[in-house]
């Protein structure tokens, strides 16, 4: 499969740009990357209707929606129809913008950094059946990542593992069957940005919570806000 490192930019599916490997389908959607040491690049891939994906398709032996280097800037638009993410983003100082408007949803995502640390990861969905099962620094370190999810509606389900000195989240869900479960591993942190920390916002349905940070030595810290439906929360910091 052909490499490439530098600069790329996908606008909408169909296009098929020198030295980035990537299957296209305009009815089915589909994209599969490998990129490797990719420091600097600008990666936009844009999906409007249709079967969408980025990565997996079913996969045979995981194709591949790969992106590895420093100083990285990816955003992934998803409207309509089936959608769905799987993949990893590894690398320091880099920011990854992923929405997905409506329908099937999902998203599976590694993410953590090499040599440098730091990162933004900004996830949004809007409607439908959701689901999201996050990685974030179980492949490689993630320190001074910024976290945030925004989820409207649907049928919901968010999944965070985060093993990280420092990152700073901020989860909001606004209705339907909700589910969120949080896990975030080693209490670390420095003088200018704490260990863990977790902050939410859940307003409507089914709800259901669970937060474990279970820290060694100090951080820990969550700030829970749930207004009404089926509601029960645990909260395990140790």
């Amino acid at each position: 499969m052909k490499k490439l490192s530098r600069n790329i930019v996908m606008m909408a599916i169909s296009m098929i740009f020198a030295g980035l490997t990537m299957a296209a389908d305009s009815g089915g959607n589909s994209v599969y990357i490998d990129q490797t040491n990719a420091d600097n690049s600008t990666i936009s891939i844009t999906q409007t209707g249709s079967d969408n994906s980025v990565g997996d398709k079913n996969s045979l032996l995981t194709p591949q929606f790969e992106i590895d280097g420093n100083a990285m800037f990816l955003t992934i638009i998803q409207t309509g129809m089936n959608n769905e993410i799987i993949g990893n983003f590894i690398g320091g100082d880099s920011t990854a913008n992923i929405t997905q408007l409506g329908n099937g949803n999902s998203l599976t995502l590694n993410q953590g950094n090499f040599g440098t640390s730091s990162g933004l990861l900004n996830l949004t969905y809007t409607g439908d059946n959701n689901i999201h099962n996050l990685n974030m620094g179980t492949t490689s370190n993630a320190g001074n990542y910024t976290y945030t999810l925004t989820t409207t509606g649907s049928s919901n389900i968010i999944t965070n593992t985060i093993n990280s000195k420092y990152t700073v989240n901020n989860i909001n869900i606004s209705g339907n069957s909700n589910t969120l479960t949080t896990t975030q591993i080693g209490a670390n942190g420095t003088s200018n940005l704490q260990g863990h920390y977790f902050n939410s916002s859940i307003i409507g349905n089914n709800n259901t919570a669970s937060i474990t940070q279970d820290g060694t030595t100090r951080p820990n810290q969550v700030t829970l806000n749930v207004t009404g439906s089926g509601t029960s929360t645990t909260i395990i910091q140790h």
